[in-house]
């Protein structure tokens, strides 16, 4: 098994792919300094899951902590989602970024 993938989606719609610094496989984490520097142009922060695009409980704290949209990729979706009020709501893929990233972000997950 491979470590999960990491991307930021800056607000001009360009992505940046940071290193996964977590020691633990099944989740993700960016470096500090390298999250800070770019979080006042941040989007959503896109990762890679497995099997699936739902978010997992520590997917849920992180969009608590951060609310920004948090998209998911696996080998077969791409989903986004949002919080709001402790309820997680997915929002159109399409509306977050542009049709040709969908490809880009697909990426992330081989």
């Amino acid at each position: 098994m491979r470590k999960e993938k990491i991307g930021i989606l800056l607000e001009d719609n360009t992505i940046v792919y940071v290193e996964n610094v977590s020691k633990n496989e099944n989740r993700f984490e960016i470096n500090t300094e390298e999250f800070y520097k770019y979080l006042p142009k941040i989007k959503a922060i896109i990762h890679t899951h497995k099997d699936s695009c739902e978010p997992s409980i520590i997917d849920i704290i992180g969009m608590i902590y951060w609310n920004f949209p948090w998209i998911i990729v696996s080998n077969n979706c791409v989903k986004s989602y949002r919080i709001s009020n402790f309820s997680i709501f997915e929002i159109d893929i399409n509306s977050l970024i542009p049709q040709e990233f969908n490809n880009l972000i697909m990426q992330l997950s081989q």
